[in-house]
């Protein structure tokens, strides 16, 4: 009488050791990127510089009293560089992330999820590259400002630190490229049938005053301007949402 078959723990073998090298490829392909990326360390300080040295020249006080980014510890620039070079490695491999992520799973995907999911990952990237410039060149320049006017009219002497700074900065992209998110989230709870289309559209008042009051604390100042700046964009990426929540329900 044959023994009992061996293909089940044959068949996981093959895919934890396939799962192995693909890991191994991507932490190889980000290991390379962080090394480009400490190596071109100076364009990235750089671009990292680029809205402080804007709000230096728009405030000649401002500049005389913060000639530059202090640092309080010997070790503080070359971490930030660090942390630069890391962040920086891991965008310029997530594209092999994303075509390893999908070489393993797509084998088990029916054909019209595959085109489900590479739909997903574009879209995410694209919105989220979206928000990253939408907060690198138009909300951190203007938060800046504001907190520099702050200072000035309150005769403080500001003393900023690098470290400050990186995290000011960072936390800043990393909120704008998450709320840019909000279509596919939209859509996501169209398709899982938690909110439909109508109803997303029939709240879109409520909407638009959620997403004024998230301005009002996200923004870099009170004044009406700068929240309407932070909320026309999630306005019209709410609008985004919900007919992208009708293609999503209409798919399914």
């Amino acid at each position: 009488m044959p023994g009992p078959s061996t293909d089940p723990p044959k068949y996981l073998a093959e895919h934890l050791d396939e799962l192995r090298q693909r890991l191994m490829r991507c932490l190889v392909v980000a290991g390379f990127g962080m090394a480009a990326a400490f190596i071109k360390s100076n364009w990235l300080f750089e671009a990292l510089l680029r809205p402080f040295r804007q709000v230096q020249g728009k405030f000649p006080e401002f500049a005389q009293q913060v000639h530059t980014l202090q640092t309080l510890s010997p070790i503080e620039a070359f971490m930030i560089n660090m942390k630069l070079a890391t962040l920086a490695g891991l965008i310029l491999a997530s594209p092999l992330f994303l075509r390893e992520a999908w070489a393993f799973s797509a084998p088990a995907l029916k054909t019209n999820e595959k085109g489900a999911i590479f739909t997903i990952f574009c879209l995410g990237l694209f919105f989220f590259g979206g928000g990253l410039a939408f907060g690198y060149f138009i909300i951190i320049p203007l938060a800046l400002q504001f907190l520099v006017q702050y200072n000035l009219a309150y005769h403080f002497i500001p003393q900023w630190t690098l470290q400050g700074y990186f995290s000011f900065v960072v936390n800043f992209l990393m909120v704008f490229g998450l709320l840019f998110e909000l279509p596919l989230v939209l859509a996501a709870l169209a398709s899982i049938g938690v909110a439909t289309p109508a109803f997303l559209a029939q709240k879109r008042k409520h909407a638009i005053l959620a997403v004024f009051i998230l301005a009002f604390f996200v923004a870099p100042s009170a004044d009406p301007i700068s929240q309407t700046l932070v909320a026309l964009p999630l306005i019209f990426l709410y609008e985004v949402g919900i007919w992208m929540s009708y293609l999503a329900v209409r798919k399914n």
